[in-house]
């Protein structure tokens, strides 16, 4: 062992990185503790407006000697990286994350998820004042839900196991020129990383599109509840069929399939990442904050990265690449404050220009309207906490289920001109709460006039998941502290069809009621008129668009800020092989690089490019070095 690698064994050493199996025991007493102190921190905590806490305190920069990998953030598809290409004993791999190692058993509650994104889990971030959505929210913002901590976002999403569409990724191919993009090549990277379950024996599995004994556990929550059969039966008289989503077709109503374990959160960091985490060649440094990526300017290299840590700047090479996987915000955050970017809009900053790339110029976000809310005659149980905490303990119940979801259903609208999933609907049953809207960011009186009279209600969530409409993701300034401008830019599309396609959803929900299964439990709407669309005759279309601009948030289905494609002078920010175009040892792999919209929730799909990645950097560098 030659001396550099000595003095950062010793420098990790003295960073106290932690690698410790997380052994539970908890009882429901300690389980109601935990919910105690996270429904205090919900209701007090204030969202950070800056990073500024990560700040080194003077300009020293420590040297910590060299990586053959450097992966930029600990989140979804850089835990799956870490963990396959420390499969290569030979080659050193480092990790910097900003957040830390989450081990609290209530971050394991789906039941729970809301409260964990008004926590010091998430990062804060909210969109820039919008015109065209989410106006019936404070300072008419979307919140921008993304989580700090290893195994990002999946500390604290849904935990929704869903792929998309198979033509979604054939089109990749296409957009790629690189077949290997095709579904057909991808669907075995799937299911190399799913251990499939099939808890509920009513819900449609096709076999062959899953994979079994793979890092991450997919099952069903059990029991199936009333509202899930009732929202499926319902389906079925409309004609839908009743499928798996995630087998030869996207489209129909299903259960929701989730990564959990026995009805606990499964995160990735905890699937692919935790149980490798002793390989001597895998290093891992939380609470690392990365400030920017160093570039050659003459070769236009990637050389290393500079990053702080505990009030201190230090600065670690890549021998072979930096793999920067920080999330749809913060990659084109880093590349740009590294360079790499629009030239006009970096020069504004005051950053010089590497590589003048469209970086951050086509976010998408799926709209999502949660705001309908259907009284019925229905009598819904009555569980204490204690016995919800019994049924959890034992894998099963309302609490192995985020945001009280019930079933969901993927439909092409009549504006869909190709074979995607267009709208997705989302039932849950829910009842009328302050801390929905502090979650949410509502404006009270808007929320109000949603609920009208009622005070718990089956809520039919529409999603338009293949928006036309792109946004932006901009610096704020030059300082690595500062958060990025986030600008959704939802349902903007000067044709219309976003609004469309969402009202499409909405009379969708009505012909549903009309059922004879809903019909059973005499569904009624009594939202009151809102607040700004009192102007319109009430349930009018022009009422329901004005509704729709007001109650439409962002579902946290982000991608797109990077996208591959096979040429940058089109957009295109890294090649189908994840290469940043025009820079050299620098790759992106997160769901920033997704090209199009994947119809839903995007986790699945990020360890599959994950596992891309990592099977493409091996077969870059076999060639050069075959393994032994």
């Amino acid at each position: 062992m030659n001396k550099t690698i000595i003095k950062l064994v010793m420098t990790i050493l003295m960073f106290g990185l932690m690698k410790i199996d997380f052994v539970s025991s908890t009882t429901v007493d300690e389980l109601k503790k935990l919910i105690e102190n996270a429904t205090i921190e919900a209701n007090t905590y204030e969202f950070p407006t800056d990073a500024r806490k990560f700040e080194a305190k003077d300009d020293k920069i420590i040297e910590l000697g060299s990586y053959d990998f450097v992966i930029i953030g600990g989140g979804v598809a850089g835990s799956v990286i870490a963990s396959r290409l420390s499969e290569i004993r030979r080659w050193n791999v480092l990790v910097l994350e900003a957040g830390k190692v989450e081990e609290s058993e209530f971050n394991e509650m789906l039941g729970y998820t809301a409260f964990l994104a008004l926590s010091d889990l998430s990062w804060g971030f909210s969109s820039v004042p919008q015109t065209t959505a989410c106006l019936g929210f404070l300072n008419q913002t979307c919140r921008a839900y993304r989580a700090r901590g290893m195994g990002g976002t999946s500390l604290m999403n849904g935990a929704v196991y869903e792929r998309g569409m198979p033509s979604t990724f054939d089109e990749w191919a296409e957009i790629t020129n690189d077949p290997s993009w095709s579904y057909k090549h991808v669907l075995p990277l799937f299911k190399r990383s799913e251990d499939f379950h099939l808890r509920n024996p009513n819900t449609p599995v096709e076999r062959k599109y899953h994979g079994t004994g793979g890092p991450l556990n997919v099952e069903q929550k059990v029991p199936q509840d009333f509202v899930a059969s009732l929202f499926l039966q319902g389906h079925r008289e409309l004609g839908s069929d009743i499928v798996d989503y995630n087998g030869h077709t996207q489209l129909g109503a299903s259960i929701f399939q989730l990564y959990t374990r026995n009805g606990r959160r499964q995160n990735v960091y905890e699937a692919f990442l935790r149980p490798v985490s002793q390989r001597r060649n895998l290093n891992i440094l939380t609470k690392s904050y990365v400030t920017k990526i160093n570039i050659n300017k003459k070769t236009k290299t990637a050389k290393g990265v500079m990053f702080t840590r505990n009030g201190q700047t230090y600065y670690v090479r890549a021998n072979m690449e930096v793999i920067l996987t920080a999330g749809v915000f913060q990659t084109p955050q880093i590349l740009m404050l590294s360079g790499i970017g629009p030239r006009k809009h970096l020069r504004e900053i005051g950053i010089d220009v590497i590589e003048d790339l469209e970086v951050g110029s086509r976010l998408k976000e799926d709209p999502l309207c949660q705001a309908l809310y259907i009284t019925t005659n229905m009598t819904k149980p009555v569980e204490t906490l204690e016995e919800q905490l019994r049924d959890y303990l034992r894998g099963v119940g309302t609490l192995t289920q985020a945001y009280s979801t019930s079933g969901v259903a993927f439909q092409r609208s009549q504006f869909e001109e190709q074979n995607y999933a267009d709208i997705e609907f989302i039932a849950a049953s829910l009842d009328k709460s302050d801390f929905d809207v502090a979650y949410a960011g509502w404006k009270n009186e808007i929320y109000q006039a949603a609920w009208g009279d009622n005070t718990n209600a089956i809520a039919i969530n529409v999603h338009n998941v293949n928006p036309r409409s792109s946004g932006t993701v901009r610096l704020r300034s030059a300082s690595p502290f500062d958060f990025p401008l986030i600008d959704f830019n939802m349902m903007s599309d000067p044709e219309g069809h976003d609004m469309e396609v969402l009202f499409e959803g909405v009379s969708r929900v009505f012909d549903l009621m009309q059922t004879p299964a809903f019909r059973s439990i005499n569904p009624q709407y009594k939202g009151s008129p809102l607040p700004g669309c009192e102007n319109h005759q009430f349930l009018s279309k022009a009422y329901w668009f004005c509704f729709l601009r007001q109650t439409c948030t962002a579902a946290n289905h982000v991608r797109g800020s990077c996208p591959m494609g096979s040429n940058p002078n089109q957009g295109a920010i890294v090649d189908s092989r994840l290469k940043v175009f025009g820079v050299r040892k620098l790759r992106v792999a997160d769901s920033s690089v997704m090209p199009t919209s994947m119809s839903g929730h995007p986790t699945a799909t990020i360890i599959m490019i994950a596992e891309k990645a990592a099977n493409t950097i091996k077969s870059d560098y076999h060639h050069m070095h075959p393994f032994h």
